[in-house]
């Protein structure tokens, strides 16, 4: 999900009101003169990177073991909590358009993003309930059950589909914020 604020691929790369887009330094080369990226937005970049490599690795259940993919989870979920809180204005904003005039990528956007929703909230919920390791070191003795671990693998499986498909659709946010955020500095020193 992407808020308002945040750097398009249209945008991200458009010079300042006012400014050209290559300026002369003194005693250096030309530089690129580019919009500084909101603090938001390298917000939601490094929170959506957390969540994807934290999904990864608890996916890799043989990886990391029983202890570590239910921390892990229990991590995730908190963390995912913090990232629907932080677009809870872009699904409102979108809900009311969904009906209306939303563009057909934005109205996909929104389905894949439910979905992934309604399926990562079951993941986390039949993962806590089937807790063997976390929670009972924490004092707390979930019921587990068949039903709920069965729900929990085909959760888990429906959700890497999932998120394929939320990061193809988000991809070029992505690409265009990431190289922003993480390329160095080429101006040399004087």
């Amino acid at each position: 999900m992407k808020p308002n604020n945040t750097l398009t691929a249209e945008t991200a790369t458009a010079p300042e009101p006012g400014h050209a887009t290559n300026e002369q330094v003194a005693d250096g080369p030309p530089r690129t003169r580019r919009r500084r990226i909101p603090g938001r937005t390298r917000l939601d970049f490094w929170l959506d990177s957390v969540l994807l490599v934290a999904f990864a690795l608890d996916y890799s259940f043989q990886f990391t073991g029983l202890s570590i993919h239910e921390w892990i989870g229990l991590g995730f979920g908190i963390a995912l909590l913090v990232h629907i809180t932080l677009h809870w204005e872009w699904v409102l904003r979108t809900t009311k358009r969904l009906f209306g005039r939303l563009a057909g990528r934005e109205r996909i956007r929104w389905i894949v993003d439910f979905a992934l929703l309604f399926v990562m909230t079951l993941c986390v919920a039949s993962g806590v309930l089937i807790s063997r390791s976390a929670l009972p070191a924490l004092g707390i003795r979930p019921a587990a059950g068949a039903f709920w671990t069965g729900l929990h693998t085909t959760s888990a499986d429906v959700t890497v589909a999932l998120v394929g498909l939320h990061v193809a659709l988000n991809w070029r946010w992505i690409l265009t914020v990431g190289r922003r955020i993480l390329r160095r500095n080429t101006a040399t020193p004087t």
